[in-house]
């Protein structure tokens, strides 16, 4: 098998019906040969059905199941049934360009790389004129991956299978489900660390389309409390950093917050729209708070590993 496909999902069935049909269009080169593996994370929706009822002519769709909570462990599980030398990942919430499978795997099926980073463009109606980079890149769009080890973003990434032998399988207590996000951000400073090359890929691309309630205020606030915690637990557990008093850091940026908010005060939780400043206060308190809790634990890696302690 040449290339592998896997794409996450958890009761989303007519968002992975939509990428799944959007896939019927993605060209396959000749010769090659290409699955598709649909990972179900506990679905209790029509997604097996969505899975049994897709097909491609050139693509084997496949359906792996992983009943535990977490989108690492799901991937994890698709990549333990994946045959493929070029592993390609994107989400149930996407519409890929005719060449994406090309323009991916190849640069890793020929070795010009350990990694691929392709470009994820945000929907059109999904647009606001209040985004700043920040909404933007929380929403997953990379419109221009950089020259320089651009960094690994799970809507269009591209590894090749041999990089798993001397990096560990994706951090399971990393990402949607468990803490939200950061599964892939770790797995790209360890390929830095390890000095493996990762190429950007800029004539293909996929489009993004979230669920609209991603642009509710309650949803940023969500996702910045996740970053936060994520970030805390890189970290301790990776990076070996310290943090001076988390607990009179956390309530510094409480007071910030909560006086910003009574200057600048921000819409309900059902409105669009949240203030970068609320997000970034709001993942720094959480980050604080987080990094006590787990400045208590073991750490699960050495000093910037590239595989977790037995």
């Amino acid at each position: 098998m040449d290339c592998s496909i896997i794409i996450c999902t958890r009761n989303r069935a007519p968002m992975l019906e939509s990428t799944l049909r959007a896939f019927g269009s993605v060209t396959v080169p000749a010769g090659w040969r290409v699955e598709m593996i649909v990972a179900d994370n506990g679905s209790t929706d029509d997604t097996a059905a969505v899975v049994k009822s897709a097909s491609h002519p050139s693509i084997e769709i496949l359906h792996v199941h992983e009943q535990r909570p977490g989108k690492s462990r799901a991937q994890n599980s698709a990549m333990a049934e994946a045959r493929g030398k070029a592993l390609l990942f994107t989400d149930d919430d996407v519409e890929p360009a005719q060449n994406w499978i090309e323009a991916m795997a190849r640069p890793l099926l020929e070795r010009r790389c350990d990694a691929v980073a392709g470009r994820i463009l945000l929907a059109d109606d999904l647009r606001r004129p209040w985004f700043t980079p920040m909404h933007a890149q929380w929403l997953a769009e990379m419109r221009e991956p950089a020259d320089d080890s651009p960094e690994l973003v799970g809507a269009s990434m591209g590894i090749h299978r041999s990089v798993f032998d001397r990096i560990d399988d994706f951090d399971e207590e990393l990402g949607p489900g468990i803490s939200g996000f950061g599964e892939e951000t770790l797995l790209w400073m360890q390929m830095m660390e390890a000095g493996m090359p990762i190429l950007p890929v800029r004539d293909t691309s996929v489009i993004h389309h979230p669920e609209p309630s991603r642009l509710l205020r309650a949803s940023w606030l969500a996702g910045a409390a996740q970053r936060g915690r994520t970030d805390a637990y890189l970290t301790h557990h990776w990076k070996h950093a310290k943090l001076p008093c988390p607990r009179l850091r956390a309530f510094w940026y409480q007071l910030k917050l909560s006086l910003r908010r009574l200057l600048q005060r921000p819409g309900p939780p059902d409105s669009e729209g949240c203030p970068a400043w609320e997000m970034s206060y709001l993942a720094e308190i959480e980050f604080s708070r987080r990094f006590m809790a787990e400045s208590l634990r073991p750490r699960n890696y050495a000093l910037r590993a590239l595989r977790r302690n037995s």
